[in-house]
């Protein structure tokens, strides 16, 4: 905005130009399969090989090839995937419902493994604090006190000298008097003078009391004095307690944000402790507390519960759970972290409106969902995968997906492919890499061949690759053949971090792989380059594998190199994402210089990196912004339009060199 001047001096105005586009990420996969464990058609991410061990199982489901699959991808220097299961089964559900009227879902316990387990879950009170006493100290006045003082002197108690009375106070406390209105916040303590932050307005006598002021609804800090004479047990108060407390007809549930201890030098006393503590609440108490010890007892309990799983003669106890996240004690992450445990559990969500005091699961028997089916691979059909595939589209950050298993009937592997191939080709942000059928013939009917006319993609946004693979299995035993997609999803991953997106991801030695399940020919070879069929060779006896192929199922030869495909996605998210910032921006020259400064410099970047083709940047990409594609009835429809050319860098797939007999030397002559 302009600078407002006045003064006669020097005025600065800052000013930004458009934010520099970054590039996206491109290397991150997702796998759809079969696994023994982990959560049903749900994407999730893993980062090693360790991690989806833990979550899916140490060994494959038997006939299975996703566990192989994830194996190659991390093998050949991937680093991120999802994982989505695809099952027959489903999971026995049980609800604990909330404290409310309404009795509405709270928590969600589902179990690990489908099946209709036939559990039972049930809660109780099992609270770590039990009835302590909100400290309500009080104190004589040892000598009078007059207006505008700043500290009085107290009197000792009996037994307790006047310092240990004064102790009883600390800093922070907000104390009232018999005599007077006045109430004042303690600043400080020193012997038996206890000061404040602000002078007494009214005159005190010799013998007044000074307790604690009675608390306003909204105040966020009581003060506890357990019975124990030593400190509490760790683990029994603090942050993220839910605390009931309880005066009389007074009654309020809040989260404790923090806790300090708080020592007394009078020591333990009528059966109090030592120690007090100071509870400061996230949110203020909406009641009011009396804080005159002569009135009716004031009390805080924490409200911590017991959850007890029961499968047949089993019971598994959960004690001292809390509601709140912030609690070590967190019910969701007990039960989560257990690695031995039969169910997880997650948070209703949205969550009920609710208050505190009911966001607590209700005593008693959990509430059933859904029973749960036994998972059977023999029934495993085209719709369980394709369902898994719908999983994935709110997931933003899936580069290339792979389908490394199968439904049972055979012939439903083509529809699971074709719908992988549709999914990619809507959210076009990602590319799937299909596997051959395994032990087909390379040509005819019910042949390789044949299986890559049914995989067409128009604009390329899928790759066909085999055969399938040698590896070591995942017991003792010989090799055993799997499909190629996670060892070929790895190599993008590891292509893409090394060389970028715009290198053709071939040429490559396969990790992990011993051998393939059929040697190819060139010749044979070349027929299948030529339909778009990625090949696996292995150029001599005992040599590894080498991906070499890198074709799309394009119909349209724009678009039949898989790293072409995959460089236009690259540019197309990273040029959504970096200039979303001018949506809604004023539609003027300005505005179509700053993205066209904007655009020129990342494709510059790209064009430096040798994703696009040209001795100068200008050979290589354009930009166009301006009024012939941008009439005013454009504009005021609220539409901008950008053209932008790009010369990207193709791969050598052939390289033809030509020789021969040069007869050598020159002619040399004097003149």
């Amino acid at each position: 905005m302009p600078v407002q001047v006045s003064y006669p001096g020097v005025y600065i105005d800052e000013f930004a130009p458009g934010a520099p586009i970054q590039g996206v990420g491109t290397n991150t996969a997702a796998f759809i399969g079969v696994a023994r464990e982990g959560p049903i058609s749900v994407p999730t991410k893993v980062t090693s090989w360790e991690q989806f061990l833990a979550a899916f199982g140490k060994l494959p489901a038997t006939g299975t090839y996703l566990w192989y699959a994830v194996r190659g991808f991390f093998q050949n220097g991937g680093q991120v995937c999802y994982i989505v299961r695809a099952s027959t089964g489903s999971y026995q559900t049980m609800a604990l419902n909330d404290r409310s009227a309404a009795a509405r879902q709270l928590v969600l316990l589902q179990a690990r493994q489908p099946g209709a387990l036939g559990a039972t879950a049930t809660v109780a009170d099992s609270p770590l604090l039990i009835a302590v006493q909100i400290y309500r100290p009080t104190g004589k006045l040892k000598s009078a006190a007059n207006v505008s003082d700043m500290a009085v002197t107290l009197a000792a108690d009996g037994p307790v000298l006047d310092d240990q009375v004064a102790n009883r106070f600390k800093p922070g406390d907000e104390v009232s008097f018999s005599t007077g209105t006045d109430r004042r916040i303690v600043s400080s303590v020193s012997g038996s003078i206890v000061r404040f932050t602000l002078p007494l307005s009214t005159g005190l006598a010799k013998d007044d009391t000074m307790r604690l002021a009675n608390t306003a609804a909204g105040a966020a800090t009581i003060r506890l004095r357990p019975a124990a004479p030593g400190p509490l047990a760790p683990g029994q108060l603090m942050r993220g307690t839910i605390l009931e407390v309880d005066q009389g007809a007074n009654k309020d549930t809040q989260i404790v944000d923090a806790v300090s201890t708080e020592v007394l030098t009078e020591g333990p006393q009528g059966g109090l402790g030592a120690y007090t503590y100071r509870v400061t609440f996230r949110s203020g108490l909406g009641i009011q507390l009396d804080m005159d010890p002569g009135g009716a007892a004031a009390t805080a309990t924490s409200r911590e519960i017991a959850l007890t799983l029961t499968l047949g003669a089993v019971n598994v106890v959960y004690d001292h759970l809390s509601m709140d996240p912030a609690h070590p004690h967190f019910l969701v992450d007990v039960i989560n972290n257990d690695s031995a445990g039969l169910f997880n559990a997650s948070l209703v969500e949205p969550p009920p409106p609710n208050s505190v005091a009911n966001a607590i699961p209700v005593i008693g028997a959990a509430v059933a969902v859904k029973p749960g089916t036994p998972e059977d691979l023999t029934l495993l059909a085209a719709s369980h995968f394709t369902s898994a595939i719908d999983t994935l589209r709110p997931v933003k950050d899936v580069n290339f997906i792979a389908i490394p298993d199968r439904p049972a009937t055979a012939n439903q592997m083509i529809t699971v492919q074709q719908a992988l191939i549709t999914h990619c080709e809507l959210q076009a942000d990602r590319f799937a890499v299909l596997d051959s059928d395994p032990g087909v013939a390379l040509f005819g009917g019910s042949s390789l061949e044949s299986q890559r006319r049914g995989l067409d993609s128009a604009r390329g946004y899928a790759a066909l690759y085999g055969p399938w693979l040698r590896v070591v299995p995942s017991n003792d035993g010989p090799p055993i053949q799997v499909p190629p997609s996670g060892h070929v999803c790895g190599i993008f991953a590891r292509s893409d971090a090394l060389r970028g997106v715009h290198k053709a991801p071939a040429n490559e030695i396969v990790n992990g792989a011993l051998g393939v399940a059929q040697r190819i020919s060139l010749i044979e070879q070349g027929q299948l380059n030529l339909q778009g069929i990625n090949i696996v060779q292995v150029f001599q006896d005992g040599g590894r594998p080498v991906l070499w192929g890198a074709r799309t199922t394009a119909t349209d030869t724009n678009w039949q190199y898989v790293n072409i495909r995959r460089l236009f996605l690259y540019l197309e998210k990273s040029i959504q994402e970096g200039i979303r910032w001018a949506v809604f921006e004023p539609n003027n020259l300005a505005l179509w210089q700053k993205l066209k400064r904007t655009l020129t410099d990342f494709l510059t970047r790209e064009w430096r990196d040798g994703a696009l083709f040209g001795a100068k940047a200008t050979d290589a990409f354009y930009v166009r912004i301006d009024e012939v594609l941008n009439p005013f009835s454009e504009q005021q429809l609220g539409r901008l339009h950008i053209e932008i050319g790009v010369r990207p860098s193709y791969p050598a797939e052939f390289i033809i060199v030509r020789i021969g007999i040069w007869d050598g030397g020159s002619d040399v002559s004097e003149s």
